[in-house]
């Protein structure tokens, strides 16, 4: 590895994905290819297949994890397996002096999660998780929208992230009852970070986390308060048997209230074969607009459509390329963020239990 003077890369970074799959085709091969100042994508792992030579001719193709990580000639591994090997997957990378970047869930506890932060620090390497929803234009729309104080004194919001799956995912391992498997960590684990990205951490939280299919082996159902000082309250739900979804974002003020429909643009586009830079990539339609209502000085209200900004992931890797290289940007997520995260699920699941409010 080539370092300049002050103990960053000076050269491009050599990246590996460590799958040929969905996540890697919709969140992370588009973007990083996109950033060639930065990175190199040269390798990916496929167990059995071969398929990332249709668009990576030259990559080079490893059949595990471990013969990945063995490889000299790689920088940047991507760790975007199924959640449960996060954190082997994770520690196994950075022992072997990789730098590294998690798929979210962070973890399953916070105890994997500290020993991974442990590990990157004695051995200086990079270490961020891919909370990739903070990129969407929904929630930097909304973050503008707290950050003006447009709303006045907030009081209470809903973040929900919901779907309609009534039968088993055809994915089978995302099923399976391992340490981080359930909704908790597929969609709240979101819904959380942009809870953090957005008012910090809460002083104590509230969970009902359940199963409610018949042939469910992980939790499905999810509603978790989370309570802020000056009274405000936060409320996160998901859930997988909702047919009629409603919005994904309210937040409501002394002088106002904002609602958002999830517009999942991104992801919607990239499965339709769209790829960033493409004429319309990244910008919802303005039927999936919000709506913010606010007072005005002279009592009355006013509601406007409010659109989001344009969506792209590249503002992540863009921003650990920057911190990679040259250390003026931190980056893009910390871990520490991360495991703050994943101490909110715990606490989720303990008040699930026991039935009562957690301190954090």
């Amino acid at each position: 590895m080539n370092y300049n003077k002050i103990g960053y890369m000076k050269d491009v970074i050599r990246t590996a994905i460590c799958s040929y799959g969905y996540s890697t085709k919709i969140f992370h091969e588009p973007y990083i290819a996109m950033l060639p100042e930065y990175f190199d994508l040269r390798a990916f792992v496929e167990r059995n297949n071969n398929c990332s030579k249709e668009r990576y001719p030259f990559a080079k193709i490893y059949r595990s994890c471990e013969e990945l990580f063995a490889a000299e000639d790689i920088d940047l591994v991507v760790v975007n397996t199924p959640s449960p090997t996060h954190f082997e997957y994770a520690r196994k990378a950075l022992e072997a002096g990789k730098h590294v970047v998690i798929d979210k869930p962070f973890a399953a506890t916070s105890k994997e999660a500290e020993i991974l932060i442990d590990i990157a620090k004695q051995k200086n390497r990079v270490l961020t998780v891919f909370h990739n929803r903070r990129w969407e234009g929904e929630l930097i729309a909304l973050k503008l929208v707290v950050d003006q104080k447009l709303l006045g004194k907030l009081i209470d919001g809903e973040f929900r992230f919901e779907r309609f799956k009534n039968k088993p995912n055809p994915k089978a391992h995302k099923e399976e009852p391992r340490p981080g498997n359930g909704l908790m960590y597929e969609l709240c684990t979101h819904l959380i970070d942009q809870a953090l990205f957005l008012f910090g951490k809460p002083k104590s939280v509230y969970a009902e986390i359940c199963k409610e299919r018949e042939f469910s082996e992980i939790d499905d159902y999810c509603v978790v308060t989370l309570y802020y000082e000056n009274r405000f309250r936060l409320l996160i739900k998901s859930s997988l048997l909702v047919a009629d979804i409603g919005p994904s974002y309210i937040l409501n003020g002394h002088e106002g209230s904002f609602v958002k429909y999830r517009a999942n643009v991104i992801e919607e586009q990239s499965v339709n074969g769209m790829r960033p830079g493409d004429a319309g990539f990244g910008q919802e339609d303005k039927s999936t607009a919000a709506r913010l209502t606010v007072l005005l000085p002279d009592g009355s209200m006013k509601s406007v459509k409010h659109v989001s900004p344009v969506s792209s992931y590249v503002g992540f890797y863009k921003q650990l390329g920057e911190n990679m290289q040259t250390g003026k940007f931190p980056l893009p997520v910390e871990p520490e963020d991360a495991l703050e995260g994943i101490r909110i699920i715990e606490a989720a699941y303990e008040s699930s239990k026991q039935r009562k409010i957690i301190d954090l």
